[in-house]
């Protein structure tokens, strides 16, 4: 029976090793009895075995699953399986039975870092890239980055290579003819990173991009959606297009109808633009860079695509603002709460075209739709509450709308409502703003009763022609008879 374990126990050794899950003997580390169970083990379990290996103890395991004993190095154990951190390659020293098996990696484990690392399996997939930064010949070439902010944080890179004179305006604004240079060899070097940048896709996944190419012209709205978020996701500047066909898509849906994949473009392009495609910044046109600077320093031609690509960027948010603020006014509901709620978002996370945006929330307060003016005003609210600074600029677009011409009593109510659940402080701009509050209360119930005194007048003209009409029917209902008429018919 004993013969019989042992076989048992060889087999099983075997087909770890061929797993494996145990070093082979042919791999300088003896398997002896017992199985090999590194794979398995938790690291607390490790860093505790270490330690006691290094201080001259070993763990005894009573085999029918008795208490574990801490004896010393020297000690003698009358157990069934014993298990030593010196046999698991941790250069742990010797225990009781230790062989020092784990010599070839001794000095590694000195450290308490390094077991023996096994061959990648291919048969699991591609092998992940080392660390998050990628291929440095390929990030040297501008290629590479992905939907995480890298193409600003690459531009501040190589902006900040120009030294403080970058932060600064140029001293010589450059000539029409040298901004037409610098803009062709922006555009070159776009162009070769859209070139490059296929190429890659069609090497590393040839079906992939057979599949995008044919979704965008033949696929259905919400494909097309799809299929262009995806490529901006993999590289913002390489697919510049595709953000603008998402783009077209919610352009035209006030002229040419569909206004369901408009939804779905305006919910994607929120995400964009909110989660990697902006900075925490303002965006600045091609022609407001250091352009008399960029070629001071190496990679002239990488920072002005970089440069190029903001500017395409600023151009296209600021279309699709425009685009939303044109959707806020659309008759279908949905379309308005989401071009609400879209600039809502857009404003609370980036600083790029707020001035827009606020208007876009602001305006909606005067809309028909009870729900939606009720929406706007919670907005406004929580924009505030996660940007207290805004309070008096809030305030102030508030008020400009209140006083405008055309603007109904029930948007001024709404509007009103909304001042008055701002809260105020005695510290920083809190006593400036309840003084404006104050002028703008004060302003309104003065325009409130400069137009109620006007209104008696109006009211009693029209009561007075609404008289005059209603005895003028009466008349012609009777048959034109009166005092001194002809009477009757005939």
């Amino acid at each position: 029976a004993m013969a019989t374990d042992d076989d048992l126990r060889d087999d099983v050794t075997a087909l770890a090793s061929a797993l494996g899950f145990a070093p082979r003997a042919g791999d300088g580390a003896s398997v002896e009895r017992g199985f090999d169970d590194r794979d398995f083990r938790a690291a607390h379990l490790e860093a505790a075995a270490r330690l006691r290996a290094r201080d001259g103890t070993t763990t005894t395991t009573t085999k029918g699953g008795g208490a574990s004993k801490t004896r010393g190095r020297g000690s003698t154990t009358t157990t069934t399986m014993v298990v030593t951190k010196g046999r698991r390659g941790d250069g742990g020293g010797g225990g009781d039975g230790g062989d020092g098996g784990g010599s070839k990696d001794a000095g590694a484990g000195a450290g308490g870092a390094g077991e023996k690392k096994r061959p990648w399996n291919p048969g699991a997939g591609p092998r992940p890239a080392q660390g998050s930064g990628g291929n440095d010949e390929n990030h040297a070439r501008g290629g590479g980055d992905r939907l995480t902010g890298t193409w600003y944080e690459m531009s501040a890179q190589l902006t900040s290579e120009l030294g403080a004179a970058a932060a600064k305006k140029a001293t010589a604004e450059p000539t029409r003819a040298e901004l037409e240079a610098k803009e062709a060899m922006a555009k070159h070097a776009i162009e070769e990173r859209v070139g490059t940048y296929e190429k890659r896709m069609k090497r590393h996944s040839d079906a992939n991009a057979k599949w995008l190419e044919l979704v965008r012209t033949s696929g259905t709205a919400s494909d097309k959606v799809a299929a262009n978020v995806l490529s901006v996701t993999e590289d913002p500047a390489a697919n510049l297009k595709a953000l603008e066909n998402l783009l077209g898509l919610v352009e035209r849906a006030r002229a040419s109808g569909g206004k369901r994949s408009a939804v779905q473009a305006i919910t994607a392009l929120e995400a964009l633009f909110r989660e990697g495609l902006l900075p925490d910044r303002k965006l600045k046109y091609f022609s407001e860079q250091p352009l008399s600077l960029a070629a001071s320093a190496p990679h002239e031609r990488k920072r002005l695509m970089y440069w190029y690509v903001e500017d395409a960027i600023k151009r296209m948010y600021l279309r699709f603002i425009g685009a939303i603020d044109e959707l806020s006014r659309d008759p279908l509901p949905i379309l308005k709460e989401k071009s609400l709620k879209s600039a809502f978002a857009l404003l609370k996370a980036k600083p790029e075209g707020e001035r827009q945006l606020l208007s876009i929330l602001v305006n909606k307060l005067g809309d028909p739709s009870r729900k939606l003016a009720s929406t706007a005003s919670h907005l406004c609210l929580e924009l505030i509450k996660a940007h207290p600074a805004m309070k008096r600029i809030v305030a102030r677009e508030v008020e400009a709308f209140t006083f405008r011409r055309g603007v109904g009593l029930k948007a001024q109510y709404y509007a009103a409502v909304m001042l008055n659940q701002i809260s105020l402080s005695h510290k920083g701009d809190g006593p400036a703003l309840a003084e404006q509050l104050i002028e703008t209360y004060f302003g309104l119930f003065q325009y409130l009763y400069k137009l109620s005194l006007k209104k008696i007048p109006e009211d009693e003209a029209a009561a007075a022609a609404l008289e005059a009409k209603k005895k003028e029917k009466q008349r012609h209902r009777d048959g034109g008879r009166g005092r001194g008429g002809r009477g009757g018919r005939g």
